[in-house]
């Protein structure tokens, strides 16, 4: 698990595309998808948003939402589907907002795409859970460089044999000399 993690991590971290972007209004009717409202991440509990966007005629809702908070921050989404309808159904509803920002390495990956929203400062990952018999989708916020190579250096220390044959001083030190600027979007602070 802690492999496929820093794999999303690692893939999360470099690389930005812009493929397609269909207007919600030319969604099949089968696409009309309840999606989670991105404006929640870097919110606190008490603040006003919704967590679900509102969408005319929507036919197809999460069955849950779980959020992850930290210092009271909103930082990333869990957003459950049932197996109702196709994972292109899915991926077209997203693609219907982010589309642009779908990684060319996912975009015809029956399992999984991966959308990085560089401006706001958030990607979304999108897989089947077979074990669940559902689809989900992970929304989260990007971590600054130097927190994710503390993070990574403590992991480091903690299960080295997490990192045999990785660079992770070279690695770690890339991070930390990358520019960065700050989320256009951001709700927190």
């Amino acid at each position: 698990m802690k492999h496929l993690l820093a794999l999303i991590v690692l893939s999360l971290t470099f690389g930005c595309a812009e493929p397609n972007q269909m207007p919600e209004n030319e969604l099949p009717p089968d696409a009309r998808v309840q999606l989670f409202n991105e404006a929640v991440l870097g919110s606190s509990p008490t603040d006003a948003i919704p967590m679900l966007l509102t969408t005319a005629n929507t036919n197809w809702s999460p069955k849950q939402v779980v959020l992850d908070y930290k210092d009271d921050v909103c930082y990333g989404a869990m957003i459950h589907y049932e197996r109702s309808r196709s994972f292109e159904t899915l991926r077209t509803a997203i693609n219907s907002r982010f589309g642009k920002h779908e990684q060319p390495t996912f975009a015809d990956d029956p399992t999984m795409g991966i959308w990085r929203m560089e401006d706001s400062g958030f990607a979304i990952q999108l897989s089947r859970d077979d074990e669940e018999d559902e689809f989900v989708a992970v929304y989260i916020q990007f971590v600054d460089p130097e927190t994710m190579a503390t993070k990574l250096e403590e992991l480091h220390n903690a299960e080295p044999e997490l990192f045999e044959d990785f660079p992770i001083e070279c690695f770690t030190d890339g991070l930390r000399s990358m520019d960065i600027p700050e989320p256009e979007n951001s709700n927190s602070g």
